[in-house]
Order: structure tokens, then C-alpha cells, then sequence
């Protein structure tokens, strides 16, 4: 039993390294600056980490490590942050770090964005091999920690209307397939397809249903996330929401979180907890316990700015 999941752990790993290599998450909403540089600051100023822990009591699963900050400057239409990913599976490790800029043009109908992310990836093997007993020396064939690391880049847009609550975006990351020829290892690129809808069902208890999809590939695989979250509103800054997810073959998960503003105003500064578990439908499933997921999200909304206005001093009022 143990050499068959090894053997079967070796076969997804292999799926991982040569077709879906970007990582996996289910709170994918409150990150879409990693995967699509456009929507980098659409609002406030936002600090958001998440921690992954893929198919719990699996022997050398994916875990997945984000940490991403970003701010709006309404004067310029520009968005700024930085993104950091580490995704480990096994023995390998990969690393992102990513600076991304966008530029949002008003329109009568919406925000048009086009975004920039510039970084580096590094993907790492560190082997941990029980090489035989009887050999006094080690082996040279057998191969020893190494990595590699190259330049990265992604590109976006992002849509959103000024009225109506929904959004779409396309993205490609890796835009110029990097090869690690020092480890032999060649990164792929891949394409994100991202639209939503929020529907306000109560006006006076504010009760928000918000569906949405995630479509990746990478030109030879594609993955479907089906997404539908509900917020229900508790006061004027705070609510508690749950929401179901499937990703195609692989998970249906379910997540429930609380929002709230620490300072009990209202919605200027919104602090978001979030959980996660993914009940695993793949191959996997007799051997692991789930998938389990926490997300933290911190963002600061400054007051709109104010309109000017002055009068004449020598006219009383």
C-alpha cells in the first residue's frame, strides 16, 4: 500500500510539474493581484495572507504559503503592490516575488484596467534520498539539492462596472516561459479567465450573493472553479458569510469567514478572517483528510475626498 502511494503521489506530483504548475487556492477571490496584475489596487489599500495545507495526512502534499499588499492612488488611476507566493509539493519548492502596477481608465460604464507584474521565480529541489546501506560512498548519478531562478512576468485586464456590481478579467502569467536549464525544469505559462456578479437580495438586511468563475489553463489542461459566496449583514460593519466551491475533478470545498471593522465604523477599515476545507474528490481521497485553508485580509478604505468650496469674504452669509 505504501509503494502505491508513493507511486500514485509521484504521478500527480508529475501532473503538477508539467501542467498546472501555478499554485491552488480557494479564497482566489481575495487574491486576484496574483494571478492578474490589472486588478491591483481597484480599492483602499490591502494586506491579505493565506496559508495552504493540500490533502492533510498525505506524505510530502502541497502547501502553500501568500503574502500580497497593495494600494490605490485615486489621483493617478494607478494601483501598486507586491506579491509573494512560496508552493512546496514533495521535494520541490517554487518562489515568486512580484512588483505589479495597473492603470484604471474611468469610462461612462466602468473602470477599463491593464496591468503589469514584473519578478522572479525560483523552483528548487531539495531530494531527501535513503540511498543503500552497503555503499560507502554516495552515488554521483543520484541527484543533490539545486535550484534555479529567472525573470517572470504577467500581464491583465480587468473590467468593472460603476453601477452595476460585476466584474471580468483576463490574465496570462509567465508570459515568457522561463527554462531552467541548471535543473532542467521549464516553467509554463498559463491563462486565467475570471467573471462575477454580486446580487443584493435584502436591501434593509443587506443579505449579498456573489457567484463567480475561475478558469485556468495552460494550453494543454484546464481547470473550472465554480464559486458562490453570501454575505449576510449583521450591522452596518459587520457580517458573517459562507459559500461553496467546486473545482473541476479535483475538490468541492466549503468556507465560511466574518468581516468586521475594528473600530466599529463604518466599513473604513474592514478586517476579514476565512476558512476553508476542501473535501477531496481525486485520487487521493481514500489515503487524505482534506484540504484545509486560512486567509487574513486587512484593508483600509480612505473617505471619499471632499468637493471644495469657497465664497467671497465680503459677502455676509
Amino acid at each position: 500500500m505504501k509503494l502505491g502511494l508513493t507511486l500514485l503521489m509521484c504521478f500527480i506530483s508529475l501532473q503538477l510539474s508539467f501542467a498546472q504548475q501555478d499554485k491552488q487556492l480557494t479564497h482566489y477571490i481575495f487574491d486576484k493581484m496574483s494571478f492578474n496584475p490589472a486588478t491591483t489596487g481597484t480599492k483602499g489599500y490591502c494586506g491579505t495572507f493565506v496559508y495552504r495545507n493540500q490533502w492533510d495526512r498525505v506524505q510530502d502534499a502541497p502547501n502553500t504559503t501568500l503574502f500580497n499588499v497593495q494600494g490605490n492612488f485615486p489621483r493617478q488611476n494607478f494601483g501598486a503592490g507586491l506579491s509573494f507566493t512560496n508552493d512546496a509539493i514533495g521535494f520541490q519548492r517554487n518562489n515568486t516575488l512580484t512588483v505589479n502596477a495597473a492603470y484604471h481608465l474611468p469610462t461612462s460604464f466602468g473602470i477599463l484596467s491593464g496591468g503589469l507584474g514584473i519578478g522572479f521565480i525560483n523552483v528548487g529541489f531539495s531530494p531527501d534520498w535513503i540511498p543503500p546501506q552497503t555503499v560507502a560512498s554516495a552515488d554521483p548519478s543520484i541527484p543533490q539539492a539545486t535550484s534555479g531562478t529567472a525573470f517572470d512576468l504577467n500581464l491583465g485586464l480587468y473590467w468593472h462596472g460603476n453601477t452595476a456590481p460585476y466584474y471580468v478579467g483576463f490574465s496570462t502569467t509567465h508570459l515568457a516561459p522561463s527554462s531552467l536549464d541548471k535543473i532542467n525544469f521549464s516553467v509554463a505559462r498559463h491563462y486565467y479567465l475570471l467573471a462575477g456578479y454580486n446580487f443584493t437580495l435584502n436591501t434593509q438586511r443587506k443579505v449579498d450573493i456573489k457567484p463567480n468563475v475561475l478558469i485556468k489553463a495552460d494550453g494543454a489542461t484546464a481547470i473550472f472553479d465554480l464559486n458562490v459566496l453570501g454575505d449576510f449583514w449583521l450591522n452596518n460593519h459587520t457580517y458573517l458569510w459562507g459559500g461553496f466551491s467546486y473545482r473541476m475533478a479535483d475538490a468541492v470545498a466549503l468556507s465560511v469567514g466574518c468581516s468586521f471593522s475594528p473600530a466599529a465604523s463604518t466599513r473604513v477599515n474592514m478586517m476579514q478572517i476565512g476558512y476553508s476545507f476542501d473535501i477531496m474528490t481525486n485520487r487521493l481521497d481514500p489515503y487524505g483528510k482534506g484540504t484545509h485553508e486560512l486567509m487574513l485580509n486587512f484593508c483600509i478604505f480612505p473617505p471619499a475626498k471632499g468637493i471644495g468650496r469657497h465664497g467671497n469674504p465680503f459677502i455676509l452669509k
